[in-house]
């Protein structure tokens, strides 16, 4: 009886357990889909932080006009 159970093979045959095409493609789209997503933010903290860098540089501008006596 022992012998019997260490001999059952567990789990789905080889065949079944194979992802295929389809799980390659859902993989490779998942890949894709990230490196645009990230390219995407990249370029949209990029813009960001030009127009904070454009926006201090205008305040600091008109800070120093602000501070000049006028005659």
């Amino acid at each position: 009886m022992g012998i019997e159970i260490l001999a059952q093979e567990f789990g789905p045959e080889r065949d079944q357990a194979m992802a295929g095409p389809l799980g390659l493609f859902v993989t490779v789209f998942l890949v894709v889909v990230t490196i645009f997503l990230i390219r995407g933010m990249n370029k949209h903290v990029r813009r960001l932080n030009e127009r904070v860098a454009r926006e201090a540089a205008a305040e600091a501008a008109a800070a120093a006009d602000d501070d000049e006596p006028r005659a």
